[in-house]
């Protein structure tokens, strides 16, 4: 308690140095200015803003952020955000199965992560099918409207209020400075078909752009465990992925502009689970759309000190055997203040309000709200020292008031090494479901809390980044977190209800490097290691969680040139648990893991065939293995089988 109190104090007292220290705005060098767009572009490699909410050299930073690039995602021709984030070292992408079914992203072992869109807050308060995520990552903007992807991996409570417990994801989507268009097409396996059409025209001082695209797969097929065959599901399991998004940027003055956008995602088809210990194979329809429309105003004070004011509104609506919908309204307000060349504050509110019905779960339309106020300081205290200082207050409809204090503190090497230790509270409310949901269905009641506690807790990363020459970069962290009244549903035979009813401790490391062999060749590598304990107040103590493979590896080679672009990139984990046990309802053996490991490999390869055609290809699961990156297996089948063997190929036209 003592050093929880000296802690608290040191954060007061810098955000107290900050808020009193003397005004002195740094004027922008004009070689800066004048650099061009080369130096712009190496400057966003650079700089990262998710982390501290403004814009700050990566170098600087106390935390461990990992950035994708549009350039990554233009060569390693992702399809969607999903598969981008497979390649970041420390997440764990899930795929919670077939057609419909949901993707969530796990960071330091946690799936409380908040997903942001130009900083605009995405997660539903409904809550999701699987664990505690609150996010589809299919129902992302697609892949060509992204500039970058910045991922924060630890704690985003003092920033961000709830969700950001294992992590922040924010997309950047691209900005409209000048004229440019890509169209592409592309079919493969399983009768996919992949369309994409995108245009940015800049005329003076207003920008427009608008983006479409289609995915569409017809059936799925998987590598069965427990017979080695590579199987078509029998029944239905065809879907389509549908995205439109249009926005409009107004230059006001030199130093202030107005956005206006909409973005709508259509995703639907069928959803398939094989054969469980309740319940026979089934497919059945599904259909989620989301309506996203918001506008923004920058502006710029003493020539480099940033503000927005962001307003949103954000439409869920999902059909599954039974309608649900939300709708959200929110606005968030910040201002950066530099107080001397020592010092550079963010001050800002926000307000959300989210309104919710279920028809098969409600008996009327539910609401909560949450009102914050927050405060970041970012002091340089010696020439090679920072200390990044946050706090936030939050008042929440039905979780109460809540505040969390963050303190990083960076030490700079040089302009390519540094080491930080970064430490902060979290806190993750209640959604709608675990709150008021009372669902009577063949397998029992499902019943809510409106009662329930927020879940809290803090967490630690320890890291230390560097350039260990011209060609190689080397990355180490460590994390530790300890979340208390985590939310879990407990069913005992009859009626499965939602209760605060365990404490989790998750602790892990990550380990990555890359290194460029030449000018066309470069090789990529990472190792992240995660436990998981739960205690679930049974007497038992901390036990852990074997819901996830706890070791992760990858390695990636890419050759380029001014033709060519090629990566290889194998996957594995491996210590999953597979003790099973005879479920005494159904008869059936029941595992979370059929094998302790699994290896795939992924290519994509492109050719630029002229400065206006690109042609390309990718492959997945070359190897046709037979894994699930979602828990759950029946009698030695996995309940969510990943994709077997498959290819797409297609070409891209610029203009």
């Amino acid at each position: 308690m003592e050093k929880k109190i000296v802690l608290r104090n040191a954060i007061l007292l810098s955000l107290l140095v900050g808020a009193t220290a003397v005004y002195s705005p740094v004027v922008l060098a004009a070689e800066e200015v004048a650099a061009g767009e080369e130096s712009m572009e190496f400057a966003m490699e650079e700089y990262v803003v998710t982390a501290s909410r403004t814009q700050t050299a990566k170098v600087d930073t106390p935390a461990n952020v990992s950035t994708i690039d549009a350039a990554k995602i233009e060569s390693r021709r992702y399809q969607d955000v999903a598969e981008a984030l497979k390649d970041v070292p420390g997440a764990t992408l899930v795929d919670c199965g077939t057609g419909t079914t949901e993707k969530k992203i796990v960071l330091n072992g946690d799936e409380r992560v908040l997903i942001l869109v130009d900083g605009r807050r995405v997660n539903l308060d409904i809550g999701a099918a699987f664990g505690r995520s609150s996010f589809d990552l299919n129902q992302l903007p697609d892949v060509s409207q992204i500039e970058r992807i910045e991922i924060v991996k630890g704690h985003g409570g003092s920033l961000y209020g709830s969700d950001a417990v294992g992590g922040v994801i924010n997309i950047i989507t691209k900005k409209m400075d000048h004229n440019y268009g890509k169209v592409s097409m592309a079919f493969g396996s399983n009768q996919a078909r992949d369309g994409k059409a995108m245009y940015t025209i800049k005329e003076g001082k207003t920008g427009i752009s608008v983006n479409a695209s289609k995915y569409k797969q017809g059936y799925y097929k998987y590598k069965d465990v427990s017979t080695k065959s590579t199987t078509r599901w029998p029944l239905n399991s065809e879907y389509t992925n549908e995205k439109v998004a249009l926005k409009v940027n107004q230059e006001l003055t030199d130093t202030s502009s107005v956005e206006v956008g909409y973005n709508f995602s259509k995703f639907d088809g069928f959803s398939v689970t094989m054969p469980s210990s309740h319940s026979p194979a089934s497919s059945y329809p599904i259909d989620k759309k989301t309506t996203n429309l918001y506008a923004k105003y920058d502006w710029t004070i003493n020539n480099n000190d940033q503000g927005y004011l962001n307003i949103y509104r954000n439409q869920y609506k999902y059909d599954c055997q039974g309608g649900m919908e939300e709708k959200d309204f929110g606005f968030e307000v910040q201002q950066a203040i530099t107080t001397s060349e020592s010092n550079k504050m963010v001050v800002g509110a926000s307000y959300r309000k989210a309104k919710a019905f279920n028809e098969s779960a409600y008996t009327e339309e539910k609401d909560i709200n949450n009102k914050a106020i927050f405060v970041n300081d970012i002091w340089d205290f010696a020439p090679t020292w920072s200390l990044n200082a946050g706090a936030r207050y939050d008042k929440h409809s039905t979780a109460g008031s809540k505040t969390t204090l963050s303190a990083g503190l960076n030490k700079k090497f040089d302009d390519n090494s540094h080491a930080y230790v970064n430490w902060g509270q979290v806190f993750k409310a209640p959604t709608i479901d675990d709150l008021f949901s009372y669902q009577v269905t063949s397998f029992g009641i499902y019943k809510g809390n409106p009662n329930l506690n927020p879940e809290k807790g803090e967490t630690l990363t320890i890291g230390y980044g560097t350039k260990l020459n011209e060609k190689t970069d080397l990355n180490l962290s460590y994390f530790n977190s300890d979340l208390d009244d985590a939310i879990n549903w407990i069913y005992n035979g009859t009626v499965s209800e939602v209760k605060n009813v365990h404490k989790q401790k998750k602790n892990g490391m990550e380990l990555s490097i890359s290194h460029e062999l030449n000018d066309n060749w470069n090789l990529e590598a990472s190792y992240s290691y995660v436990r998981v304990r739960n205690d679930n107040n049974d007497g038992n103590g901390f036990v852990r969680d074997i819901n996830y493979m706890p070791n992760t590896y990858r390695l990636g080679v890419r050759y380029h040139d001014e033709k060519w672009n090629a990566n290889l990139t194998m996957r594995a984990a491996n210590g999953a648990d597979t003790r099973g046990k005879v479920d005494t309802y159904s008869g059936a053996y029941l595992q979370k893991y059929v094998d302790s490991s699994y290896i795939t490999v992924d290519m994509a390869v492109s050719y630029k065939a002229t400065n206006a055609w690109t042609v390309f290809a990718k492959g997945y699961n070359l190897l046709n293995r037979a894994y699930a990156e979602q828990a759950g297996a029946t009698n030695y089948r996995y309940d969510y089988p990943a994709q077997s063997r498959r290819f797409i190929v297609g070409a891209e036209y610029s203009f």
